[in-house]
């Protein structure tokens, strides 16, 4: 006989697969609606205009951008930089925003191992802008001044001297920083390697790209930070 553990454990799967099911279904149909047909006032049958998706952003809470980095510094491994900025941001909302928790928590972070190494490992945009960029988007409706938001982050990227994070155990003091040339992956890395051509500091090219990654999350957040404290105090 099963115990009342198993049973409750089944039912819960039960209930997830039924929702799971319906949640399918209303996808279906209202898929199927958008290739109904409908008479237009001559009499003649053409294809209805598929109904817009209501999409919303994510409710905006106020996140602290040190916890942010740190989180984005802990979990570089083993997928790197896209990676770690999006998943250190969600984490530091989770924990802001206890209501949305569970959903952040059972996001599929895996999925922003695609941005390791400069998307598909290209060595083309970096995941750091690509990961923020995308943590960003969950918050801010307007399109334009998302954009405007990015942009500011990319320009933060490109005129200032980093990494500029530094963890609470720092066993590297004075760690080497350099301004990127460009957005780019093998610019921005080719330039810090460029300063020294020693092994040692060759060694510490990953350090430098999980700081990087701490540092650029910890910018996205601050601009979040001020973007919405403006909504607020406009309302």
């Amino acid at each position: 006989m099963p115990s009342h553990e198993s049973e409750s454990k089944l039912n819960r799967r039960t209930a997830l697969a039924e929702g799971l099911s319906l949640a399918m279904a209303g996808f279906l149909f209202a898929d199927l609606d958008t290739e109904a047909t409908a008479e237009d006032e001559t009499g003649t049958k053409r294809p209805r205009r598929p109904r817009p998706v209501r999409e919303e952003t994510w409710k905006y809470v106020r996140i602290d951008p040190e916890l942010a980095a740190k989180y984005a510094y802990e979990t570089y491994h083993p997928w790197g930089c896209m990676y770690a900025a999006a998943k250190g941001g969600m984490l530091a909302y989770a924990d802001a925003n206890q209501e949305m928790a569970p959903v952040v928590r059972a996001f599929p972070f895996l999925a922003f191992r695609s941005g390791k190494t400069g998307c598909g490992a290209m060595e083309q945009l970096c995941g750091t802008i690509n990961g923020a960029a995308f943590f960003m988007s969950l918050f801010v409706p307007d399109y334009a001044e998302l954009c405007a938001l990015i942009v500011k982050l990319a320009e933060f990227y490109k005129t200032t001297e980093l990494p500029s994070y530094v963890p609470a155990e720092d066993k590297y003091p004075n760690f080497v920083k350099t301004i990127a040339p460009s957005l780019q992956c093998a610019d921005s890395k080719g330039t810090w390697l460029a300063v020294d051509p020693s092994q040692e500091h060759k060694q510490l090219r990953q350090e430098r790209c999980i700081r990087l990654t701490a540092s650029v999350i910890k910018k996205a957040v601050e601009l979040l930070n001020e973007y919405f404290e403006k909504q607020d105090a406009e309302k």
